[in-house]
Parts: C-alpha cells; structure tokens; sequence
C-alpha cells in the first residue's frame, strides 16, 4: 500500500496538481478510470475551494484493490448533493456519486473521499 499526500494553494491551478498527483499514484488503473478519478478530484478540489476555508489537501491511497482519494479542507459545513444542480453549479458530488464505486465524508467537516477498484484483467 502506497500513500501520497499534498497542501493545495488555495488557486485554480490546484485542481490540475490534484490530477497529477493521481496520475503518479495510479497503477493498474485504465486510462478511463484515470480520466474518471482526475474528473472527481478535481470537483471535489474546486468544491474545497469555492465553500471551504483555509487549507486543502489531498490525500491518496493505492492499496492492492483500490485506489482511495480524500480531499479535505478546515471547514465544519455539511456535505450533501445539491437537489438540483444548474448552471451555477451543483454537478461535482453527483459526479463522484456515479463514477466512484463508494464514497462519503467525515461529520461535521469538509473531508470527502472517494474510492474505485482497480482493474484486474
């Protein structure tokens, strides 16, 4: 099992360092899994920085069947999926809601998670 683990400016170009870092830790995932997992982080980065406070990182985990992602920030909102997203905004947890195969977030914090399988063929 392997960890990496990065502090975000708090910047748009945040989300492109979250993907990368992704794309470093991805072993044994097919390029539509890694385009799927660097779509979600990046929702889950903008997400951080759009409502959260204070500092953001990301946090990711390659164990021997799946590749688990966090992206935190010091906020103490609730997490939920917006009832009906618009132009404004809203898309980024229903995303992860359907391309990830679980996810969730800590209580009263800004700490959301993902996780997908790994490929075995």
């Amino acid at each position: 099992m392997t960890t990496a683990s990065a502090t975000l400016l708090r910047a748009p170009s945040s989300a492109g360092v979250a993907r990368r870092l992704v794309d470093r830790h991805g072993a044994g995932l097919t390029a539509e899994r890694r385009e799927d997992i660097g779509l979600m982080v990046s929702e889950l980065v903008t997400n951080a920085l759009r409502h959260g406070q204070g500092t953001v990182t990301v946090r990711i985990v390659a164990g021997p069947n799946a590749l688990t992602v966090e992206v935190a920030d010091e906020g103490h909102g609730t997490v939920d999926i917006t009832p009906a997203p618009g132009a404004a905004g809203g898309w980024g947890l229903r995303i992860v809601d359907e391309l990830a195969d679980g996810w969730g977030s800590a209580v009263g914090s800004t700490r959301v998670w993902f996780r997908v399988l790994l490929d075995r063929s």
